[in-house]
């Protein structure tokens, strides 16, 4: 029992848990029931995640289809939850991979990166921004619509906030953002196992290593550390970038992880796609699914009522 006690103390030193007044509900984005904690213990930069603390966290895997479903799939990308039906993703990650969707699927609800009992979700169909520069990650965001809706009554799965829309600062200088993934732990490394995270400063993009990383002032953003050390890596690319504001006590996207050179290097800050500048973009494709759903009800709906007055007569 005394080693027990000893390891909660242990435990409770090493983490300072993020307490937060939002009330965790079906409804209420960006407010987890299980509060992530900011560890004080390193693991190549970042930490292991408290597992389901980050409930809008996309697994985006590959499937082979001569594997039976209940193969976890390889995990090549992130994504973020932002409603009901869609993810939130870069648009690199399927660039080239629109026409096969069906060999694609995501999982809502992991912690380790093999996790098949989580839900899993077959694709629908994927946006990529329309000004998408692959060369230089420009318009680096896409929307993945799911094959049906999440009940949100799960508590392991939420959504996420978008962050306020048209602000081209956002987020600003010195604010914290982190990041999640199953990325390497070190360039060309291995995957992780579970989910991580990682702490990564907001740098301006005045800053000398930024504006020499970047290509657009608005749509693209850099942080972590100029002297490296933490960062984001391969296999986190789609994942969020997330701000806690204080103000309402949740969190929300605030960055899409895109680029970098290398992993943690110093004087090479990663490179974000600016999520503010996109919330219009974002509104306007969900809209626009929805209004072509509709169209599409209400022509089948006329079909099978001429049909039904073609069989009466």
């Amino acid at each position: 029992m005394e080693n027990i006690i000893f390891s909660f103390l242990i435990s409770f030193l090493q983490h300072d848990f993020l307490f937060s007044s939002c009330i965790p509900s079906s409804r209420q984005c960006g407010c987890p029931y299980q509060q992530p904690f900011i560890s004080k213990t390193r693991i190549v930069g970042g930490y292991t995640a408290r597992e389901h603390s980050w409930p809008w966290i996309v697994s985006i895997r590959y499937a082979d289809m001569n594997k039976p479903i209940t193969d976890p799939g390889d995990a090549f990308c992130c994504g973020t939850l932002i409603n009901e039906e869609y993810v939130l993703t870069a648009a690199h990650c399927f660039d080239g991979r629109i026409r096969s969707l069906s060999n694609y699927f995501v999982v809502i609800g992991a912690h380790h990166i093999n996790d098949t009992n989580p839900i899993r979700y077959n694709i629908q169909s994927i946006v990529l921004h329309e000004k998408y520069d692959n060369n230089l990650f420009l318009n680096d965001i896409a929307l993945v619509k799911i094959s049906h809706k999440i009940d949100f009554n799960d508590s392991n799965i939420g959504f996420i906030c978008l962050p306020p829309k048209n602000i081209k600062t956002y987020p600003y200088e010195k604010m914290d953002g982190y990041a999640i993934g199953w990325g390497s732990f070190e360039e060309s490394g291995p995957s992780s196992y579970t989910l991580q995270q990682v702490r990564l400063p907001i740098i301006s993009n005045r800053n000398e290593f930024c504006s020499n990383q970047i290509h657009d002032d608005h749509g693209q953003l850099c942080a972590g550390l100029i002297q490296g050390g933490q960062d984001t890596c391969q296999g986190d690319s789609g994942g969020p970038l997330m701000i806690f504001d204080m103000d309402t006590s949740t969190w929300n996207i605030a960055g899409i992880t895109s680029y970098g050179y290398g992993c943690a290097k110093p004087k090479f800050p990663g490179v974000y796609t600016r999520v503010s500048v996109f919330v219009d973009w974002i509104n306007k494709k969900m809209n626009s699914s929805c209004q072509l759903l509709t169209t599409q009800i209400s022509i089948q709906v006329l079909l099978a009522l001429f049909s039904m007055i073609l069989y009466l007569k």
